[in-house]
């Protein structure tokens, strides 16, 4: 069973996502994790009030962002956040490693946030997330031994994740935004998935494809564009839609550049 924490209390917590972009930049350099943890706990490069807020920074990050499935996804994420510009690319990123990164995060996102973006609902709010989490504790010993508080403080902390990356707005009920991938994102997007989840080249059977957040004809047909031909391969038999990538990490995002 995949592990279950409560790293999102710690991620929501972080001031400035910027942070966690700085944080995967120094990664892609080749920092590791004695490196990372010199330049956050020891030097501060923050300016977190105690060293235990550090400490927390840390191993959120560390145990629900800098989160690999192989060297593909590794090699992928690092020349994108090597790379100067494509700020809203790298934030949504950020959303796509929580996903990966995460367990948690990615069943909230799942049955929570991208149900009620599909169902076409305005507003979600912590209730919404909070009522998950308890129907969730009947069949997670791990979410068990969390007590109503800490649910009710990661239902917050969800929420605050999602306004930090402009996917939600508004104060107590947010305001479900409308998200819209660009060619590039969607290029990058296909590319994530089947580096982090290649049991299948079915597109519409992997577990991140809600958040293409297109529905399947859109996806079918976006996919299928000439623009995408010279990068990925489509082959399309009845209910399946399989891809396969024609490119290496750092061709991508040469592509992407350029």
């Amino acid at each position: 069973m995949e592990n279950i924490n409560s790293d999102i209390n710690a991620i929501g917590s972080i001031p400035d996502f910027h942070l966690i972009e700085v944080a995967l930049a120094r990664f892609a350099k080749g920092e590791g994790p004695l490196d990372l943890k010199k330049w956050l706990i020891t030097d501060n490069a923050f300016d977190f009030r105690t060293e235990s807020a550090r400490g927390r920074f840390l191993r959120a990050v560390s145990s629900s962002i800098l989160v690999f499935a192989n060297d593909n996804h590794k090699t992928l994420i690092g020349n994108l956040f090597s790379t100067p510009g494509h700020d809203n690319l790298k934030r949504k990123a950020i959303f796509w490693q929580l996903l990966s990164g995460n367990v948690l995060f990615r069943l909230i996102s799942k049955y929570v946030y991208a149900k009620a973006y599909f169902s076409g609902r305005a507003t979600m709010s912590g209730k919404d997330v909070f009522a998950y989490l308890k129907d969730l504790q009947a069949t997670s010993l791990q979410l068990n031994a969390f007590s109503d508080s800490t649910l009710d403080k990661i239902a917050c902390k969800y929420l605050t994740i999602l306004k930090k990356l402009e996917m939600v707005d508004g104060a107590v009920k947010k305001r479900i935004l409308n998200v819209r991938l660009t060619e590039n994102e969607l290029l990058f997007f296909v590319y994530f998935i089947l580096s982090v989840d290649n049991e299948t080249r079915d597109i519409l059977k992997n577990q991140y494809r809600e958040f293409f957040f297109l529905e399947k004809a859109e996806l079918v047909q976006a996919l299928k564009s000439i623009k995408f031909m010279p990068f990925i391969d489509i082959t399309s038999t009845g209910e399946a839609l399989n891809v396969n990538l024609k490119l290496s990490p750092k061709e991508l995002m040469d592509v992407i550049s350029h």
